[in-house]
């Protein structure tokens, strides 16, 4: 591209975008696209030749003559452009989520997963599971993301760390794709987070009660990570002279895959909550987060009042205590986000130099 043509090239691509991004909700006419995104009906009819001749959009409806004239032509984007695809890991399952690059969910299945499970074998059903979805869906796969029920250390590369919380949390599940697929691995709360921060600019703290405990922070409408990616790592805040974890098996509460089982006899409220909100109420009066989401198997309207009593106790000034709005599909939400957001900014970097 030359520097006489980078500005109207430059220019193109972002009017391509947008309406790539508008027909992401639903299909269009021309005229529906120039009217609402304010363009002239030539710069759309342009944009939309860009995107066919790019792979990336089709007429689904062909003109036909009728009393009135001719039916205009509505246009989509194309499935068949490419997939992302999300696998999520947790104790108690394995979620595989694809999509196309509008969003739309192609593919959405969750297999329960003994207690015993081993990282291999796990491994052995993502391979199967990533195959399945290519031959199912027949097109490329632009990008995968990984969510996994344990800490990530971000060094060199990203790396899982195992838990003790079950035995297959170690699973090497990004090694998986072909070398030429851009992967991202995650822990599962962080993605949680990402989920839950779509319709917010501001801070919120995600917490999750499940097989085990993790927190995820979104600061400013952006996750933070840390220098190693374990913000977050609730179990190994002190309570004295021992960690969370250490306290709450002491209590009998935290033993493998049961912690949210035993959070059903409310009796064990009362001793669970109160180290937890020690160590939350520390973490959100440092942070001061504009609300605190609670989600997980072992979540409640009732348990989020009695955590938030718990923690808003502690607090100078107290903070909005709420479950999860996505519930158990915050992960795979925020994990095939993830992907798309890969796929796109690769696709637009290299937007019509094929």
């Amino acid at each position: 591209m030359t520097d006489s043509t980078a500005g109207p090239r430059a220019l193109a691509t972002l009017t391509d975008i947008r309406v790539f991004d508008y027909l992401c909700a639903a299909p269009a006419t021309r005229t529906q696209i120039s009217a609402d995104l304010g363009i002239s009906k030539p710069t759309a009819s342009q944009a939309i030749s860009r995107l066919q001749e790019n792979g990336l959009a089709i007429a689904i409806d062909r003109p036909a003559e009728t009393k009135r004239g001719r039916t205009p032509e509505r246009y989509a984007l194309r499935s068949e452009y490419g997939h992302v695809l999300a696998l999520c890991l947790q104790a108690e399952s394995l979620q595989v989520r694809a999509t196309d690059l509008s969003g739309t969910i192609l593919v959405d299945r969750l297999y329960p997963l003994t207690p015993h499970i081993s990282a291999g074998e796990v491994e052995k059903m993502a391979a199967t599971e990533i195959a399945r979805v290519r031959k199912q869906l027949r097109s490329p796969l632009l990008a995968a993301a990984v969510s996994q029920a344990a800490p990530v250390l971000r060094e060199d590369a990203e790396r899982v760390v195992p838990t003790v919380i079950f035995p297959a949390s170690g699973a090497n599940l990004a090694g998986l794709f072909d070398a030429s697929v851009p992967v991202v691995l995650d822990n599962d709360v962080n993605w949680m987070a990402v989920a839950e921060a779509e319709s917010t600019d501001g801070s919120l703290m995600m917490l999750y009660i499940g097989a085990g405990l993790g927190a995820g922070l979104v600061i400013d409408g952006k996750l933070h990570r840390g220098r190693h990616g374990t913000a977050g790592e609730l179990e190994n805040q002190l309570l004295g002279e021992k960690n969370l974890r250490e306290v709450l098996d002491e209590l009998g509460m935290f033993q493998t895959r049961i912690l949210w089982e035993k959070l059903a006899d409310q009796r064990t409220w009362p001793v669970f909550l109160r180290p937890l909100g020690q160590v939350v109420a520390n973490l959100v009066g440092f942070v001061d987060p504009q609300q605190l989401v609670v989600t997980g198997p072992a979540v409640t309207e009732k348990l989020c009042a009695a955590l938030a009593e718990e923690v808003n106790g502690r607090l100078l000034v107290p903070v909005t205590v709420r479950p999860s709005s996505l519930g158990v599909q915050s992960a795979a939400h925020g994990a095939v986000a993830g992907a798309r957001d890969i796929a796109l900014e690769n696709l637009w970097e290299n937007y019509r130099e094929r």
